[in-house]
């Protein structure tokens, strides 16, 4: 009696439990949905996903999956956990329709018949509060899986090939649907695979020879996520609850602070992570964001779209679009530069802007989009390629320190062409160009003011946005998965990763896949002479009150602000929002905040990030040592992290993986400095490049860069650090862009 209360305690949030009936039947019922228990429960009120599950009224649940998937099993399980009934559409509704058994029905009429006849009978079908458990073949017709998704929601079990196989030569099951003469089985089961991918709701990933009550236990936790949904919120304000489109669209929180899951960061076993190794990126990405993005903000098949269109080889110049290459001394690089801007940015932007064009195509504001970006050098670029490619209904402005990015991205910058992008160079450093973005953002009577005049919302496309930050989750799983794909690990084994780091992003989606259950030991994050990190992580105390932001050789780091900080912390801190608001308040107003006191979070904060620095001197000199011993050639920025890698001997003891974050091409004048190379003053971007180019035996060159670069000058603004020059400067690029719109607010 006690373990069936603690059952109905742990599933009452997920479904209602009305009395056992195992009465089967499939004759029309009626339903009053305003009475029902999962009207406005069960479901997302989002719009898009109510145009698909509007007439789901009938609170049932559907497996699918191959034959030999044990549906009929795992049905009975979690009727049994839920108190519901449970249907097997072979048993209960098939067979007594034909009266003969599905392998002789399969026998008289041949596959394609048995498909149409199956699928007949099954849209005859309808029952409420049922476990059911669909046949194999019956997402190969459309017709039958339309009626299926009314019915309720679709959960495949995705089963391991193996176990299926060896499932049903246990069975002694020798032909399904679908399969010709002389085809084996596991070539039609890798046949079907593409109908399941098409149909559900939730996956849930089995691992290799799973437990019926595993695989039960893993679906009915994935269907209590489902329904709860608890939405985003700010890192400083608690109680509330946004969509992941909304959380999308609006980038920053309206209190200032960033967007985070109400949820507990999802979490995969070692069994679950082997079901990934070695497939292509593109799977590896979807099965990790299904973990954290609902499909009632995104339908699986459209972010399967997504995903397809981002990781393809228009895009990266690597079939493995994030490749981690051995170094030296059981050190690898993650090179993470492939893209078409040459920039670690590239690899969350390219999905980024679709999920974004997505999400305005969801609202019915009839606003377009203003992306506002602040950037050190990458971000701009990236957010430029990917946002006026991808998306239909957003312009691009982009704000960058005019004296603080190499030449070449500063060429790559203001060379971009297109009528929807405006590029800014700021007589002022980064963390000025952040913070205005961020003062604008929170501006509501300029926000008014663009909607008003200009019919536009604004949103951001830097690692604020939770959106941007989620497919950088991907590629730190992705490396470790790609380490044992390669032999380079053992599946379990700890490695450690080394991150060059500026506003934290990079880093804390390596945080996020570790606390995903990838077995990173160490996360270590390095800075240059801007080394205010190093001191908060060893300290307690960040403090940039007197400090003043220094140029170095390795410019995207060059941050002071370190916006996903607040994340990190607010995760260390067990969702502290008060804490959180009261520390980044006091570093907007102070320039400083101190967690020196609280010796238990600092114990925390040591135990999760290991934090050191380097001067410019030595990340030269590793540039030109690594190059002599390996061939390789870094850029300066992975070259600060392969420069603290030595001192901390990481590599030594586990393998590490160093963050590779840009093609060294686009700091070729830093390249040739390191390699004592003498340049003329008057060197352009391509007389750089092309001198750099000629040190390099690896990595290969970057084609498109090589050719962006030699686009003429397009942008040519150039503005004083002064919020209302800015302003201006955004304003005469809408109304040259724009059509001004008579407000509707």
């Amino acid at each position: 009696m006690l373990r069936l209360f603690k059952r109905r305690v742990l599933y009452s949030a997920c479904f209602s439990l009305p009395k056992r009936s195992w009465l089967l039947s499939y004759e029309p019922v009626h339903h009053h949905c305003s009475n029902h228990p999962t009207s406005s429960a069960l479901y997302s009120t989002h719009k898009t996903f109510l145009k698909t599950t509007q007439n789901r009224r009938d609170n049932n649940i559907l497996l699918l999956g191959s034959p030999g998937a044990g549906k009929t099993t795992i049905a009975q399980q979690i009727a049994e956990e839920l108190d519901m009934k449970v249907f097997d559409v072979d048993d209960h509704l098939l067979e007594p329709t034909w009266q003969m058994s599905v392998a002789e029905k399969l026998a008289e009429v041949g596959g394609k018949r048995f498909l149409e006849l199956e699928a007949k009978a099954f849209m005859t079908f309808k029952t409420s509060d049922s476990i059911i458990s669909l046949t194999g073949s019956q997402p190969m017709n459309d017709d039958a899986m339309s009626h299926a998704r009314k019915l309720g929601t679709l959960v495949y079990l995705d089963v391991l090939d193996e176990d299926i196989l060896e499932r049903l030569a246990r069975m002694k099951v020798a032909r399904i649907v679908g399969q010709e003469e002389g085809q084996d089985m596991r070539t039609i089961l890798k046949y079907r695979q593409q109908f399941y991918e098409k149909h559900y709701d939730i996956r849930v990933i089995c691992e290799p020879q799973d437990s019926v009550a595993s695989i039960s236990h893993k679906a009915l936790e994935a269907l209590k996520k489902y329904k709860e949904n608890q939405g985003h919120t700010s890192t400083r304000t608690a109680g509330f609850s946004q969509s992941f489109l909304d959380v999308t669209l609006q980038g920053l929180a309206p209190d200032r602070g960033l967007y985070v899951s109400n949820d507990p960061v999802p979490a995969m076993n070692e069994g679950q992570w082997g079901r990934l190794v070695g497939v292509p990126y593109t799977d590896c990405a979807l099965k990790v964001l299904e973990q954290w993005i609902q499909p009632s903000d995104i339908p699986r098949q459209e972010l399967r779209h997504m995903v397809g269109k981002a990781y393809n080889h228009e895009n990266f110049g690597h079939e493995d679009i994030a490749p981690v290459v051995p170094l030296e001394k059981n050190q690898y690089l993650l090179e993470l530069f492939h893209g078409p801007t040459a920039s670690f940015k590239d690899i969350p932007l390219q999905l980024m802007a679709r999920i974004y064009d997505y999400a305005v195509k969801q609202r019915d504001d009839g606003l377009r989009s203003l992306i506002l970006v602040a950037t050190s050098g990458d971000t701009g670029g990236a957010v430029l390629d990917a946002f006026t490619k991808h998306t239909s209904q957003c312009e691009v402005v982009v704000l960058f320190p005019e004296d603080g990015v190499s030449e070449i991205q500063k060429a790559q910058l203001t060379g971009f062409k297109s009528p929807r992008s405006c590029i800014v160079g700021v007589k002022e450093d980064f963390d000025f160009c952040q913070t205005a973005v961020k003062d604008i953002f929170t501006n509501h009577k300029y926000n008014k003011k663009l909607r008003d005049l200009f019919g536009y919302s604004l949103s951001a496309a830097n690692s604020i946005n939770y959106a941007r930050l989620l497919p950088q989750v991907v590629y730190h799983v992705w490396s470790y998965l790609l380490m044992v794909r390669d032999g380079h690990l053992d599946m379990g084994q700890q490695v450690d990763v080394c991150v060059p780091t500026g506003n934290f992003g990079n880093v804390l989606g390596a945080y996020y896949a570790k606390m995903m259950g990838i077995p990173i030991r160490h996360l270590v994050i390095v800075s240059n002479n801007n080394n205010v990190l190093t001191e908060f992580f060893s300290s307690g105390v960040y403090d940039i009150s007197e400090r003043k932001l220094l140029t170095t050789s390795s410019p995207a780091i060059d941050i002071l602000k370190s916006s996903n900080l607040e994340r990190f912390l607010f995760s260390v801190s067990g969702g502290d929002n008060s804490l959180m608001n009261q520390l980044f308040s006091s570093l907007e107003t102070s320039g400083k905040f101190s967690v020196a006191h609280d010796l238990s979070l600092i114990e925390k904060i040591q135990s999760e990030i290991k934090a050191d620095w380097c001067i410019d001197e030595d990340s030269l000199k590793t540039m030109k040592d690594v190059h002599r011993r390996t061939g390789y050639l870094l850029d300066p920025h992975t070259a600060v992290a392969k420069t603290v890698a030595d001192r901390m001997a990481l590599g030594s003891e586990v393998p590490v993986i160093i963050s590779a974050t840009a093609h060294y091409s686009k700091f070729s004048e830093t390249v040739l400095k390191a390699h004592n190379v003498s340049v003329d003053s008057s060197s352009g971007p391509r007389e750089l490049m092309k001198m750099a180019l000629k040190l390099a035996d690896l990595p290969d060159m970057h084609g498109r860069l090589w050719k962006d670069i030699q686009n003429s000058r397009h942008h040519t603004m150039v503005c004083e650090g002064n919020q209302k020059v800015i302003k201006h400067s955004i304003e005469e690029f809408l109304t040259d862009y724009a059509v001004p719109s008579i407000s509707k607010y």
